[in-house]
Order: structure tokens, then sequence, then C-alpha cells
């Protein structure tokens, strides 16, 4: 089973349902929408055929390249920007009336400048949705108890920076982060001028449970996640967090 990222839904990682469900963003069409760390460029392909004005912007030219191509495939004309999500010089202030990113904000070493970079770029009352891993999950491991699998949280606050590897087909790519709370992730976006309207903790699917049918409309479908699947559906794996801007042009920023 090969990972599979859904090209008619808006996905917000692993398991999670997508916005066709979550209804975060609400109705795009019409509305410019830019996705920040947008990788193979699937949720900006899926906001255009809803109808949005949709842009894409990721650090990785291999990606922007793969979502150029794949935009071409599906018929579909997104543009797309190589690009760090801290700096968003190239797009003048109040630019957007929405900004997503899935699963790309705990790469970045500035998380509140992206804050400050994104309510920049929006429009007042515009939009932010963005998910991420979930912090429970961020110190623990599985470990072996009472016959079965448990996830151990070591330590919820520690915040050591840290550095894991993932192989790909192209080689061994890195990846940097440190543990981010719930509480952190708060303070950052009212420290940068907005206002939180959701924290979504959703539950994965009940896979055992779901027809054929059913498992092929998941947004994003992972083998790694699905094996795991006994440790998700007990553990939050993600968070979801809604935002609306209260200061356009990034006004707040000290």
């Amino acid at each position: 089973m090969k990972t599979r990222i859904s090209l008619e839904d808006v996905h917000y990682g692993p398991l999670s349902a997508g916005e066709s469900e979550l209804k975060l963003l609400g109705e795009v069409r019409g509305k410019d929408v830019l996705e920040i760390g947008c990788g193979g460029g699937q949720n900006s392909i899926v906001l255009s055929k809803w109808g949005a004005r949709s842009v894409g912007l990721d650090i990785s030219e291999k990606q922007i390249e793969y979502a150029r191509k794949l935009a071409k495939e599906e018929d579909t004309k997104v543009p797309f920007h190589v690009g760090d999500m801290q700096d968003l010089h190239i797009f003048k202030d109040e630019s957007f009336d929405a900004v997503l990113s899935s699963f790309a904000i705990s790469y970045s070493d500035n998380v509140l400048g992206v804050f400050y970079e994104v309510s920049r770029v929006l429009r007042e009352h515009g939009l932010f949705v963005f998910a991420t891993s979930h912090p429970i999950i961020g110190t623990g491991r599985p470990i072996r108890y009472g016959g079965g699998r448990r996830w151990a949280i070591s330590n919820y606050f520690e915040k050591r920076k840290r550095v894991w590897k993932w192989r790909t087909k192209d080689g061994v790519a890195e990846f940097y982060g440190g543990q981010i709370t719930i509480q952190d992730y708060f303070d950052m976006l009212t420290k940068a001028g907005f206002a939180v309207e959701r924290i979504v903790e959703p539950e994965p699917y009940r896979l055992r449970k779901m027809t054929e049918s059913q498992l092929a409309q998941i947004p994003y479908s992972d083998p790694g996640y699905v094996k795991n699947y006994d440790l998700w559906r007990k553990v939050p794996f993600t968070i979801i967090f809604k935002a609306k801007n209260r200061a356009p042009g990034g006004r707040w920023q000290q």
C-alpha cells in the first residue's frame, strides 16, 4: 500500500478527516487562498478545483516541480513558488482571504515569525487554518504494556531541538524540530494578532469498520500510520488550529 493523497478533498494529515467533513475553511469559491509548505501541491490543486484562486509555496524545489507537473495533469492553473514560509516577501500585505498549512509548520525554526508573516499577508478577518502533529506525541514512544502497545509520554515540556531522518527514493532527508505545546501555539497566535476560533483534535477513522469504498475516500492514507492504527486511535495524532486575523499587515508585530 502506497501513500495516497486525495485530489478531491483538502487533507489535514494522516487518517484525519478532511475539509469536506471538518468544514474549517468554509466556502472558498472566488477567494484568494495561500498554502504554505504545500509539498506536492495536492491541497492547492483541490482548492483550485473548488473555485479558489489558490497559490502554493514550499521550500523544496523538487516538491514544487512535482506540484507544477501534477497541476498540469489535473488541468488546474495554480501558481507554485519556491520559498520559505518564514519570509513571504513575494506576497504583498493583505493579499489573501485564507492561509492553509498541513503538517509543515513544525518544520520551521521560527514558528512565531511564520505567524507574523501569515498575519501580514492575510486580509482583515482572514482565516488561518493549520494542522500539525499533536504535541502529546512529540516526545513519546510506543511501549509494550498489558499484552499490547501503548504510547508513553516521556516529557511533554521538553523543548530540546531534535533531528530525524526520513528515507526517500532520492536519498535521506533530514528534518529538524522541537516540542511546541498547545499553550505555545495559542500564545504565539494571539501575539501575532490572531483570535483562535477552534482547536480540533480529530479522532482517527474506524478503519476496521469501514468498507473498501469508504477507505478509498480517506483524504490521506499512509501504510505506516495504518500499521500503527491501534496506537493512534487512543492518542491524538493531529491537532488543527483555526484562527481569524485581527491585524492585517502585521501591525501587531513588536
